[in-house]
């Protein structure tokens, strides 16, 4: 099995992070004219110079670097000369840089990569959700090197997973520590509001609500038991997707600190963990914030935030500070074995009331104190109220 590795930007992960199997680092600026799948509020913030040095200290050690641009709407500006204009001039600063491949969401931006620079290797991202053999098959003819397939659809059907693999050529990647929910609703709204909160063009300039994240984090603790209902793969199930056929695991979280990243990437490569599974699920992890000061937080934080002509500011404060790592355990090794229910199964064939096999596990997998999971479910649910019924949008 082959890995791709979030990178950080921080000097000390290539030397970390070093270890058999591990082919790519991938990444990108906080903001750029294309976007992508982050909103730069907590993304390290490299400069051009930064992110040149990176690349080639990665070359230097043998890995390829993957530039994302993985955005899923440019506001129809690709459509535009000054559009153009702009695509093409950060698509010759990577090929000045030489990175290796880009990663896209937009079928018009792999074309277009594909006849002007087609020294580029271009991935489809997990964005695009690329989720049946057939939505392959179109990517792949439009020229797709690799394709990241939608972990919330697909991670645990199997049949699916065969299909795919059988239908194309291309390289196939999953994530395996995204943590997100399966079939989750609100994941390519969630896509479109990071897609442009990090597009240096956007007139919001960086500007991101968090109200998937908190729906995500509702839903989770109003029952825990999606927690396992989650698209993660264990670092001990990884030979089960080798046997389908997928080549590649991506690693998140360009957020977290180096100590996190290799914490996660030893994981993986020894494809074991002893503990707990959230420790590895950045989204969860009580260290998945990169090493920044206080200072520059509350400083970004008021950059990207501070909009008081567009929202009471008063109340983001307390959505702001709801955001926050998640205590649960998750005991990774009372999930041995978890898996193999669905290597012959499919989610899709019954609801989970009908199933009841997560639910059996969850009870001895998951562990949340009861008073904490109430106070946070009750904090969540009133910050939903405020926006679904506009008060989070008046000050009087």
């Amino acid at each position: 099995m082959k890995f791709s590795i979030a990178t950080n930007w921080q000097e000390d992960l290539i030397p970390k992070i070093k270890r058999e199997g591990v082919i790519e680092l991938y990444g990108k600026l906080a903001n750029d004219f294309v976007g992508g799948g982050r909103s730069p509020l907590l993304l390290p913030n490299p400069s051009k110079r930064d992110v040149r040095l990176h690349i080639q200290e990665a070359h230097k050690n043998g890995l390829r670097f993957n530039y994302l641009l993985n955005a899923l709407c440019l506001d129809n500006r690709e459509f535009t000369i000054s559009g153009q204009r702009k695509i093409c001039k950060l698509l010759d600063w990577l090929t000045d840089l030489s990175v290796d491949t880009v990663t896209v969401s937009i079928p018009y931006l792999l074309q277009l990569i594909r006849k002007q620079y087609p020294h580029f290797k271009v991935c489809v991202s997990v964005l695009a959700g690329v989720n049946t053999p057939e939505k392959a098959k179109y990517w792949e003819d439009l020229g797709a090197d690799s394709i990241t397939l939608p972990s919330i659809d697909v991670v645990r059907d199997f049949s699916i997973l065969r299909a795919i693999r059988k239908r194309v050529n291309c390289e196939l990647q999953l994530i395996a520590n995204n943590g997100c929910l399966l079939n989750c609703p609100f994941s390519k709204y969630h896509g479109l509001i990071v897609s442009h909160a990090s597009q240096s063009m956007h007139k919001k300039q960086g500007f991101e609500f968090y109200y998937c994240l908190i729906n995500c984090r509702f839903l989770k603790l109003k029952e825990p038991i999606n927690f396992l209902r989650s698209d993660w793969i264990r670092p001990e199930d990884i030979r089960y997707y080798e046997e389908v056929g997928i080549d590649r695991i991506k690693l998140t979280e360009r957020t977290a600190s180096t100590e996190l990243i290799s914490k996660v990437v030893n994981a993986y490569t020894d494809r074991y963990y002893y503990g707990n599974l959230a420790d590895i699920l950045p989204s969860l992890s009580q260290k998945s914030i990169i090493s920044k000061s206080k200072r520059t937080i509350i400083i970004n934080s008021l950059k990207y935030l501070f909009h008081p002509l567009s929202v009471n500011i008063f109340k983001l404060l307390k959505l702001i500070r709801a955001i926050s790592p998640i205590d649960v355990y998750i005991d990774n090794q009372e999930l041995e074995g978890f898996l193999e229910h669905f290597l012959d199964k499919s989610c899709k064939e019954k609801s989970c009331q009908e199933c009841g096999y997560c639910e059996g596990v969850a009870k001895r997998a998951i562990k949340i104190d009861e008073d904490y999971r109430n106070r946070i479910v009750a904090q969540y649910k009133e910050l939903l109220d405020e926006l679904v019924s506009s008060k989070m949008f008046k000050y009087i």
